[in-house]
């Protein structure tokens, strides 16, 4: 269950830029930190909130805490604050970016699609762990 009074999260703050999400991150875990780098240097029109999960100073959508959020991938909507999580939220990530991402985003929406990436995703937490020792050597 996820508790609203956890102490590794401080209170969400009220957003006030041009920001469509935001994504939480595990910027402790190599693999994650450099895939999301990579989806910074996309987001040139500044769209995108990027919450490092990892960090005490973290900051956790309500209903949701630190080791809720590090488990999986999570962006939140601030237009209509949805959580969307694993393949749901790179879809929704995509649908942000510039280029062919947010075309990308629109098939991954797709039911029988977002359900491979779905399966897809849940293999990849599995081996997680193995793909980070890697990419840190």
């Amino acid at each position: 269950m996820k508790n609203l009074d956890d102490p590794t999260c401080h209170a969400n703050h009220a957003v006030s830029s041009p920001a469509e999400l935001v994504v939480y991150f595990d910027g402790g875990c190599p693999l994650c930190d450099r895939e999301i780098a990579f989806y910074r240097t996309l987001d040139q029109a500044g769209k995108i909130l990027w919450e490092d999960v990892s960090t005490e100073a973290a900051t956790c959508p309500v209903g949701f805490d630190r080791e809720t959020l590090l488990k999986r991938f999570h962006v939140r909507d601030l237009a209509t604050g949805e959580i969307h999580s694993g393949a749901r939220g790179f879809a929704r990530l995509w649908c942000s970016l510039p280029g062919i991402w947010p075309h990308l985003g629109k098939v991954a929406q797709i039911p029988g699609i977002s359900g491979v990436l779905e399966w897809g995703y849940i293999q990849t937490l599995k081996i997680r762990p193995w793909l980070a020792r890697r990419i840190s050597h």
